[in-house]
């Protein structure tokens, strides 16, 4: 889970449009969330990942769903509120249910800073205050077969990746093509820990903090003058995404 920005209302969801869904959902509880204005933006908004565990959207296994971060079954006048819709994948949908947040409060990534209530280690959530875990139960965060798993396979293989390239950079320091098709590749495999990608806040912790390798080709490309904007800017992406232990 990241931070998020909503967006500006599609400019389809006037204050008269969102009167007539409201009014049109309590008379037969019909899905008036389901509008293509809507749908896009949100998933524009999230980079085509679910709000809460980050699995990418719209793939052959993760069909997006608008949740209502309060529910509509508690909050029928939130119904079509904007800012009170998240894209997200089923089993966080399901999970959560119609848990009420105004009760037990969970991390609403519109508003809150997740690094202020979670931190990663080993692929797995954990709390720093009670809405932390709030948030870990009412999305279950840690469920092992839908996102655990899959979180470490992708994590081993990155770590993988950068170590046979940390290798390949040192023996092609002296082929300027071989050595810039190498950082190209470090840089490629950085970025597929950003906040453009799934599962980037566990992904971007575990890189950044628990793989060796990262700070020991770090060092190094600095210390031959090879770490350059780019490289700071990719891993300034991996800062805002990641949620470090507390020391």
């Amino acid at each position: 889970m990241i931070k998020l920005n909503l967006p500006e209302k599609p400019e389809e969801l006037t204050d008269e449009v969102e009167r007539q869904l409201m009014a049109e959902y309590k008379a037969d509880k019909k899905p008036v969330w389901r509008k293509s204005y809507i749908i896009d933006s949100l998933l524009k908004m999230s980079n085509n990942k679910c709000a809460f565990s980050e699995q990418e959207l719209n793939s052959q296994s993760a069909y997006m769903e608008v949740e209502h971060f309060k529910p509509k079954s508690l909050y029928e006048d939130e119904v079509v509120r904007w800012g009170n819709l998240l894209p997200v994948c089923k089993k966080c949908n399901d999970t959560k249910g119609d848990w009420d947040v105004n009760q037990r409060p969970i991390v609403n990534p519109l508003i809150d800073y997740p690094c202020n209530h979670l931190f990663v280690r080993s692929f797995r959530f954990y709390k720093k205050d009670e809405k932390g875990q709030n948030t870990i139960d009412a999305v279950a965060l840690n469920d092992r077969n839908h996102f655990v798993t899959v979180r470490s396979e992708i994590g081993f293989r990155i770590a993988d990746d950068l170590e046979e390239c940390f290798e390949n950079l040192k023996n092609a320091l002296h082929n300027p093509i071989k050595e810039r098709r190498t950082l190209n590749r470090i840089k490629n495999r950085l970025k597929d820990c950003g906040s453009k990608k799934p599962y980037s806040a566990v992904l971007s912790t575990y890189i950044l903090y628990e793989v060796p390798v990262y700070r020991e080709m770090e060092q190094f490309l600095k210390e031959i003058y090879l770490w350059d904007d780019e490289f700071q800017e990719i891993k300034e992406n991996l800062l805002f995404c990641a949620l470090p232990e507390p020391e």
